[in-house]
């Protein structure tokens, strides 16, 4: 082959690897949606357990690695457990499908011990004109005392959602 074959042999594999890395930015991309960048690589828990809590049941332990998705209008029950003995729950939800707005969204965490409950409880507010364009809810509660918290989450909206639960230390 001649020099200059062999330069047009490189030009044309450099155009087509740059052609090619263009093509799977693209795809990457497109499989980037708001689920996935909400998620942030963790894992779904199904919560369909029966743990027992504060005299009540739990359906599972929601760490911080791990994201629930789910519906309301209803409740649900988990357990987070913390490390730190003061610190702020961040519950953060995205909502997936808006159905009816409702005007209610109740969030309470209880000590380990159960003695104590914190509650976030916006209501008679538009829940979806809260959660904005972004379709994103956030709450924070604090969370004193190191163990197994009990959250009882309930909303009178009717949407589809996921829910992610981060740990602060004070």
């Amino acid at each position: 082959m001649s020099p200059s074959n062999l330069q047009v042999c490189k030009r044309a594999r450099i155009a087509l690897l740059f052609l090619l890395g263009g093509v799977w930015l693209t795809a990457s991309s497109a499989c980037l949606n708001d689920e996935r960048v909400f998620t942030q690589g963790r894992i779904e828990d199904l919560c369909d357990s029966a743990i027992p809590a504060c005299d009540s049941q739990a359906s599972c332990i929601l760490r911080g690695d791990e994201f629930y998705e789910g519906s309301f209008p209803g409740g649900l029950k988990v357990i987070t457990r913390t490390e730190g003995e003061d610190g702020t729950l961040i519950v953060r939800f995205l909502l997936t499908e808006m159905l009816n707005p409702g005007t209610e969204l109740f969030i309470e965490a209880s000590t380990p011990n159960c003695a104590d409950k914190a509650i976030d409880h916006p209501q008679d507010v538009d829940l979806f004109d809260l959660a904005g364009d972004d379709r994103i809810l956030e709450y924070h509660v604090d969370l004193p005392g190191r163990g197994d918290h009990l959250v009882t989450i309930f909303s009178d909206m009717s949407a589809r959602y996921l829910m992610t639960f981060t740990y602060e230390e004070k």
